[in-house]
């Protein structure tokens, strides 16, 4: 006969509790609705080619953005002073009021497919396609010779801008802890106040 006390002991319940805690994921992987859900994947999600990213990393993705923002800033603030002046040229300045629609209804609508594209197919590829969607509809913009042309590049350059922010949003989420993000966020985005007034007087420049 064993001793009580060692007896006692294999019966207590805080040894049966932890036998029962270890035994639950064999329970789980012997059970066929678990089954293979340990070392599952999602799938039509792209992997992460970089889990840990190192100080020099963040810094120089973070100075990135920042002077990816600039140009994006002065962008949009030298259009939107050369835009009047190029729908007066081509006789459609009754039409502004439809570029703005159709620019926040992209906006607002294409953010979701972009976080979708960059899940599956990789942050890096999603943010090239956005940039270059951009330069793409800037490019058509600037060498357009009627308001369908014209209206077009926008269209386009709205799509990338639309990618971008989602993008750099995603980015900064994932690379950075939450006690920096808002911080580096506003950090990056400087130029969208500075360009304000930069974007006119290169908008202006370009006029005369």
């Amino acid at each position: 006969m064993g001793n009580p006390h060692e007896a006692g002991m294999a019966d207590s319940p805080a040894t049966q509790s932890s036998s029962s805690l270890e035994a639950q994921p064999k329970a789980f992987a012997m059970d066929p609705e678990f089954a293979g859900t340990a070392n599952a994947t999602l799938t039509g999600v792209k992997k992460k080619l970089v889990t840990d990213w190192r100080r020099f990393d963040k810094i120089l993705i973070s100075v990135g953005i920042f002077f990816i923002n600039f140009i994006t800033a002065l962008d949009s603030s030298s259009t939107g002073t050369i835009q009047p002046h190029v729908l007066s040229e081509f006789n459609s300045m009754t039409r502004a009021g439809v570029i703005s629609t159709v620019t926040y209804l992209l906006i607002a609508g294409m953010r979701p497919v972009f976080a979708k594209i960059s899940d599956v197919f990789g942050h890096l590829q999603g943010l090239v396609l956005s940039t270059s969607l951009h330069t793409l509809g800037f490019l058509i913009c600037a060498l357009a010779k009627n308001f369908g042309t014209f209206f077009g590049g926008t269209v386009i350059s709205v799509l990338g801008q639309a990618g971008y922010g989602t993008l750099v949003a995603i980015i900064i989420a994932d690379i950075l802890p939450i006690h920096l993000r808002a911080s580096v966020t506003a950090y990056v985005s400087v130029p969208n106040v500075t360009n304000y007034y930069l974007g006119v007087e290169v908008g202006n420049g370009l006029i005369d």
